[in-house]
């Protein structure tokens, strides 16, 4: 029983492993000075190298059925057998019967068992009276099977059908085409196959695109077959098409795009190649070549799950170190503690025995116990308390004339008690791990006004990591005026700045720290360097490609935020933060 006790009392400290500390990244890269160039170019990066050379045009069509969820006066029915993404986030579509029922709020719920425990994902809508629909419900990319149901006031009873997704493995490529599938054949200009393919296309009417970022997350490379298509688009289905390129999402388009809004950071987009945000947008006025590397190779940022214990031993180039040291157990202070208690029990419990009495030792060893475990409890809550733990890395895009941020970010969490919620804004996803050989997990999402997380967003004693892609509206700017000869810079990013740098005509300055609302003057030089972060290996090089090492265009700033937040969104918990960095670009106003 003693045993049992202590044994529990560990336990409640933590549950997390210590992971061995990886080297930090060295290979320091200075900002060059580089001419003023329009916004969009041909891309003059390296060719993205798609490892198995997966041609689009060796592909198949997802054959997708419907499975009947609810009937009554409103029947709702749910795309089942699309092809389930690797990473991310994919949509599950629900089809509304409502010609014959009431206007009022739809509930989907899709219920899975993922990592041993019971999620849920859920969504509110408003269906009218007289109305046919489909509704999008955003799930995790590890929510590849489960029951749904529909629940409002038009229907009367629930099957609780069973859906699933088509499960891919490397190196097949899941493909979203916003078509009729006999438009996205006549785009490639080669027939399907009905089986071995390693390219899946998944084809959705453009009436029915969906309208949020996370739909499109975990998709390899979204197809447009005809730039007119996006004529037929609703409004935020187009948005959120830009905000996945922008996001570091692919995105093809057959024929040239004429609406140069579509695509705000950039001219319209011309046949060949171009880098928007984070992503790219190819543009192919015939059929796409075979050898055109059209699929994102990854999620931009791979957040970490528990490595198992058998790949831990195996196989320690898996391992990688936390980012939060309240993940890691203070073995020697336990040690410590057990030393002092075996002490007490072995050679204390003969000295007690000898002068009280055997019986006596069925007041002092319970009470030794109790002592001991009531130090581990003590020492947890004055080292960790009862505050979320928090660790942020960020790579933001600053588009100030469209009045938004862009952001790829990663936070670590740790907390002895879990938090009841967290929320997130609308135009923001949560990433969770997806790599191959490591613990998957999720977390309960509901759909309304944004994102809702339940309690299992960050466990009690768990180390958690998340990712975050997000477009976000924000009034953020930075604004640089002569003064005198030289510059002084305004920050209104609603952050303090460590280090800022701005480009002026191809000279450089650099200024900093300057809070949220000050003001700083700069002075020439260029030094602030890039040379990586603990996170650095949770990001694909792109993000800091994009963000730092790219050469700064005139009128164009870099900004290095050192720990909190950044432009992060925090979910409405109270952080204590350990560490962060944070860098944001964008161009200033004068």
């Amino acid at each position: 029983m003693v045993e049992s006790f202590l044994i529990a009392a560990l336990l409640s400290v933590t549950q997390a492993d210590p992971a061995e500390a990886e080297a930090a990244v060295e290979a320091v890269v200075a900002t060059p000075v580089a001419p003023a160039t329009a916004d969009i170019v041909p891309d003059d990066e390296e060719p993205i190298a798609d490892t198995y050379a997966t041609s689009l045009l060796d592909y198949q069509v997802a054959q997708v059925t419907r499975l009947d969820v609810a009937d009554g006066r409103t029947r709702v029915s749910v795309e089942n057998n699309a092809p389930a993404a690797r990473s991310g986030s994919m949509p599950v579509r629900f089809f509304v019967d409502n010609t014959t029922g009431p206007t009022g709020v739809i509930t989907f719920t899709i219920r899975a068992t993922i990592g041993g425990s019971m999620h849920s994902v859920s969504r509110g809508v408003e269906v009218k009276a007289g109305e046919r629909t489909t509704v999008t419900v955003p799930v995790p990319h590890e929510l590849r099977y489960g029951s749904v149901s529909a629940d409002g006031p038009g229907i009367a009873n629930n099957s609780n059908a069973q859906m699933y997704f088509q499960s891919t493995y490397d190196p097949q490529r899941v493909v979203l085409s916003i078509s009729r599938p006999e438009q996205f054949e006549k785009f490639v200009g080669k027939a399907p196959r009905y089986s071995g393919a390693n390219v899946f296309v998944h084809a959705i009417p453009p009436k029915e695109a969906p309208g949020e970022l996370a739909s499109y997350l975990g998709y390899d490379v979204v197809v447009v077959p005809d730039a007119a298509i996006f004529d037929e688009l609703d409004g935020s289905a187009r948005q959120a098409v830009e905000a996945f390129v922008a996001t570091g999402g692919h995105l093809l388009i057959g024929g040239e795009v004429r609406n140069a809004a579509l695509f705000p950071m950039a001219k319209t987009p011309s046949a060949g190649t171009t880098s928007y945000g984070f992503g790219r947008i190819f543009v192919s006025n015939g059929a796409p070549d075979d050898k055109l590397a059209v699929f994102r190779p990854q999620l931009l940022v791979n957040p970490q799950g528990p490595v198992p214990d058998y790949e831990r031993r195996y196989n320690q180039g898996s391992v990688k170190a936390t980012l939060l040291p309240q993940a890691t157990a203070p073995l020697g202070r336990f040690l410590f503690i057990i030393t002092l208690f075996t002490l007490a029990i072995g050679p204390g419990s003969i000295w007690v025995a000898r002068r009280r009495g055997p019986a006596a030792l069925l007041v002092t060893i319970p009470a030794t116990a109790f002592v001991t475990c009531a130090a581990i409890i003590t020492y947890s809550l004055v080292a960790d308390g009862f505050t979320v733990h928090a660790s942020s890395y960020s790579y933001t895009l600053l588009d100030s004339k469209q009045h938004r941020v862009i952001t790829e970010g990663l936070t670590a969490y740790y907390a002895n008690l879990a938090p009841s919620k967290a929320t997130l804004p609308p135009g923001t996803m949560l990433v969770a791990p997806w790599e191959d050989r490591r613990e998957r997990y999720v977390a309960d999402l509901k759909w309304k006004d944004g994102l809702t997380l339940g309690g299992d967003f960050v466990p009690s004693r768990t180390y958690r990591e998340w990712g975050f892609v997000s477009v976000e509206p924000s009034r953020a700017r930075v604004v640089v005026k002569r003064k005198g000869n030289g510059y002084v810079l305004q920050n209104a990013l609603g952050v303090k700045v460590d280090t800022i740098m701005v480009n002026v005509d191809g000279n450089f300055f650099t200024g900093g720290p300057v809070r949220d609302g000050g003001e700083v003057e700069l002075a020439a030089g260029n030094p602030l360097n890039w040379s990586g972060n603990p996170a650095s290996n949770r990001f694909d090089t792109r993000v800091s490609q994009v963000v730092v090492t790219k050469p700064l265009q005139h009128l164009e700033f870099l900004a290095k935020l050192e720990g909190g937040q950044g432009l992060l969104p925090d979910g409405d918990i109270a952080l204590e933060q350990d560490s962060g960095e944070h860098w944001v670009r964008g161009g200033f106003e004068e």
